[in-house]
């Protein structure tokens, strides 16, 4: 019974553990003292430790003494889920900031029980506005001109350029250098400061409402394989990735070719991949591809996992790495069963040093896929697409690469061979999905 109730204690713990970080983090302000600081942190944690209690609690005490499985069971499990996920969004709301933040990433898992992720998912775009009057004092305060002057006559100017600084400035660059990828850039440079950040307005709708994208005749399953394309793009391709892709944060505009296009939101957190792990990514996921099971052991070694790199098709493609079906299909039965002995097997030990193993750039990865298989099953995207998507973003990962004239025929002829491998192989699963 532990074991199935862990899901919502462990969201609650994931907040608990946010207060401190988030209390520790805060900046005192300008002309703020220290002490309405401290105590403005000490609220917020007494806030979420009274949250996180009161969900422990309900779960241990409104369960007890039911029959595990049964109909009142699941009807009280249900009612306890709802009220844990609204006290939670009130916690969300009260202590704003990085909370927010955590109860985004929550409601777009599409493993937490769907009362969570139906209450959170209003944090997505619905999230408490601040006091316009605040931030009329802070946009006026650091960029030194009346807030009315600084729109009259508006000239747009673009720059696209790279810092490391965690500051708004650092955003609009991010911004912009997606854009200098994509060819597209909305960031008014001269009203940005550290503090202020101002873009262009874009109207659209959530990439995962699919009946504003039916009512506007916009096909779901094209939305799906061109966000996935956009960010198998920045994953093996320019190694740099979005690291907040939740459904609040790209919206499906009714304009552009095709009769719509994407629009990124949020440039805050970015993660730039080491240009070594992203070229045994894309090593990896060809390998993933052609089954080569060798090849996938010994980037492994690479990665820092050693033997549970024998996971990484189960993690990735959902087949084991002795599997010989058809890339895109569903395990055998034989299949689940050996896979099921084997994960019986793994302890606590084995599954915290798999994840202390996996280098920073790896976890980025795991979570905004995770992000993105989420948003593409609630799109109704086939499985391939995205298998099909990453096999020919990881293919065009490694033909960036400089390569001497004499490499460079050789290199393109194993390539061209690799895509008819490739094509071949999606050619048999579209026959057997049609």
């Amino acid at each position: 019974m532990l074991r199935r109730r862990r899901g919502p204690l462990l969201l609650a713990a994931a907040a608990a553990a946010a207060a401190g970080a988030v209390a520790a983090a805060l900046p005192s302000g300008e002309g703020r003292g220290a002490a309405p600081s401290v105590l403005h942190a000490v609220a917020r944690s007494s806030r979420a430790v009274y949250t996180i209690g009161f969900v422990v609690v309900d779960y241990k005490y409104s369960l007890r003494g039911l029959a595990h499985g049964s109909a009142d069971y699941r009807d009280k499990l249900s009612e306890v889920h709802l009220r844990s996920a609204k006290k939670i969004l009130k916690l969300c709301e009260a202590n704003r900031g990085f909370y927010v933040k955590a109860g985004q990433f929550v409601s777009s898992i599409r493993q937490v029980p769907k009362e969570y992720s139906s209450t959170l998912s209003c944090l997505q775009d619905q999230a408490t506005p601040c006091n316009f009057q605040d931030i009329k004092i802070v946009i006026e305060q650091k960029l030194g001109k009346d807030l009315h002057s600084m729109f009259e006559k508006l000239l747009t100017e673009f720059e696209r350029t790279m810092s490391m600084e965690l500051d708004f400035i650092q955003e609009a660059k991010n911004s912009e250098r997606t854009a200098s990828c994509f060819r597209k850039n909305n960031v008014v440079k001269e009203l940005t400061s550290k503090e202020v950040l101002t873009m262009e307005f874009c109207s659209g709708y959530k990439v995962d409402n699919l009946n504003s994208l039916r009512k506007a005749d916009i096909s779901p399953t094209k939305v799906a394989k061109a966000l996935i394309e956009l960010f198998g793009e920045m994953i093996f391709v320019h190694g740099f990735v979005h690291g907040d892709p939740h459904p609040g944060n790209i919206l499906v505009s009714p304009q552009g070719q095709g009769k719509f296009s994407l629009v990124l939101l949020d440039h805050g957190i970015y993660k730039e991949l080491d240009q070594k792990f992203r070229l045994d990514y894309c090593q990896l996921w060809k390998a993933l591809i052609l089954l080569d099971s060798q090849k996938i052991l010994e980037l492994g070694e690479h990665f820092g996992v050693g033997k549970y790199a024998k996971y990484f098709p189960v993690i990735f493609t959902g087949r084991t790495i002795e599997s010989k079906s058809i890339l895109g299909t569903q395990m055998s039965i034989e299949e689940k069963m050996r896979l099921k002995q084997d994960l019986n097997s793994l302890g606590m030990d084995d599954i915290s040093s798999f994840m202390e193993s996996l280098p920073p750039d790896f976890l980025t990865i795991l979570r905004t896929d995770g992000l993105l298989r989420s948003i593409l099953g609630n799109l109704g995207a086939p499985r391939h697409v995205r298998l099909l998507t990453y096999a020919k973003c990881a293919l065009y990962g490694l033909e960036e690469q400089p390569k001497s004239q004499s490499e460079l025929a050789g290199f393109l002829m194993q390539i061209n061979d690799l895509r008819h491998k490739i094509m071949s192989r999606f050619r048999r699963i579209l026959q057997n999905t049609s």
